[in-house]
């Protein structure tokens, strides 16, 4: 069973660098967050202010990431910053096709992104963005902003992306139905 608790104050310290290098320190700064625990996984929930009153509840909150050495967004939180913050620095966008390729999890090339800041640096967690500016996925840099848009390479690691809620729900269906014979 999954157990809530208030964060200590080294995990709002992490939590806070996080937020501020995502660029939304300053609108979630007065915010109230619980941890989730879960066996050894840490998740990071965004709850309202009367749910950081209740002293018990089963589920609660938007899980906006997760505490292992760093604070890693998922890819609900990685949304919520990027619609919050506007345009920040953590931010590749990506053309019609590898939108799609990125959807079933696929990497990124370089030649397929449109837009990238100039101060990306290599392996930085970036939010992975369509033409629309909604967030498709979360990637990691394989280079730096100078090299991000080489031709021919995979610049950006795909790490999770939006498809992947559809291929797990397909996958339970088959499970279902494979038992089921």
């Amino acid at each position: 069973m999954s157990q809530y608790r208030k964060m200590t104050r080294d995990e709002r310290t992490m939590l806070n660098r996080a937020l501020d290098r995502w660029g939304v320190f300053e609108i979630m700064k007065e915010k109230n967050f619980l941890i989730k625990q879960d066996d050894n996984v840490k998740k990071v929930c965004l709850v309202s202010d009367e749910q950081a009153l209740l002293q018990q509840f089963c589920e609660s909150g938007l899980v906006i990431g997760e505490m292992t050495k760093q604070f890693a967004p998922t890819l609900q939180g990685a949304d919520l910053f990027f619609r919050s913050a506007g345009c920040n620095n953590l931010y590749v966008k990506v053309n019609e096709n590898a939108e799609k390729l990125v959807l079933y999890g696929r990497d990124v090339m370089g030649d397929s992104i449109i837009d990238a800041p100039k101060t990306l640096s290599e392996n930085v967690l970036v939010a992975i963005i369509n033409s629309n500016r909604e967030v498709i996925g979360l990637g990691r840099t394989r280079f730096g902003s100078d090299l991000v848009l080489q031709k021919g390479k995979i610049t950006i690691t795909t790490i999770s992306d939006a498809g992947q809620y559809l291929r797990d729900e397909d996958d339970e269906k088959s499970a279902k139905m494979t038992r089921s014979r």
